[in-house]
């Protein structure tokens, strides 16, 4: 019975494609609705802003975190794209 393995295999490897391609019609769906496709920001553009601003008056990354309800990882990454944009 070495062909229902093989069998066992393709089958396995079409429901994978039928699943990619189902997920790319989902999001060409959202897409035609108007929706986002991407996870949104955990900070907008004041959240971002007000967490520098804190930062420069020498508030502690953790203080910061807490506040706006983020982890200490997102406002590091909101510092690190400030600092790049001003480079």
């Amino acid at each position: 019975m070495p062909y229902l393995t093989s069998y066992g295999v393709l089958a396995s490897l079409a429901e994978l494609e039928l699943g990619r391609e189902r997920r790319a019609a989902a999001r060409e769906a959202r897409r035609a609705r108007g929706h986002a496709i991407k996870r949104p920001k955990a900070l907008d553009q004041s959240k971002a802003a007000h967490a520098r601003r804190t930062h420069t008056s020498g508030e502690s990354v953790s203080t910061i975190a807490a506040t706006l309800g983020v982890s200490r990882a997102t406002v590091y990454r909101v510092l690190a794209e400030s600092e790049q944009r001003e480079s």
